[in-house]
């Protein structure tokens, strides 16, 4: 058993979009060489072109990302352990509203226009809402962080 300080995280760069693939690559690379020392592949949903490796150290990380296909390189130096703490746990995604809730649109096309909740869709961290300065009736679909609540 390996002792938990002498884990690191690398940042791996890759092309945009291509970071499950990479991911999975670089474990069928893993399982097939037999490869250890590698302790997690992290691919963040919220940190587009790059993947997070957990590994003993950068001779083992170098080697298995060389000549990878969509994987541009290592970013430089370490990633803290509370930056990917941060990364990785589940965090409540913008107010918490209810159905007849008036929010306010704070980023996106209707920014600044208040709202009626119609919705809230938690699975998918969105709210329907019905855009009340609209001549007509008008329901939009929004992420839960582009709004904030201005009254219950």
């Amino acid at each position: 058993m390996e002792k938990p300080n002498m884990r690191n995280y690398y940042a791996v760069k890759v092309v945009g979009g291509q970071e499950i693939n990479v991911a999975l690559m670089l474990e069928e690379r893993i399982k097939t060489n037999n490869i250890k020392g590698i302790y997690a592949i992290i691919v963040p949903p919220n940190l587009k072109g790059y993947i997070v490796l957990e590994a003993e150290g950068l001779h083992i990380v170098k080697p298995l990302i060389a000549g990878l296909r969509n994987a541009r390189g290592l970013a430089q130096g370490l990633l803290p352990r509370d930056e990917i703490l941060k990364i990785v746990s589940k965090k409540t995604i913008g107010p918490t509203v209810k159905p007849g809730d008036v929010v306010e649109v704070i980023s996106g096309p209707f920014r600044g226009t208040q709202a009626q909740v119609i919705r809230v869709e938690e699975a998918k961290g969105e709210v329907v809402l019905n855009i009340l300065e609209s001549a007509f009736p008008l329901q939009v679909t929004v992420p839960l962080d582009q709004i904030k609540v201005s009254k219950r």
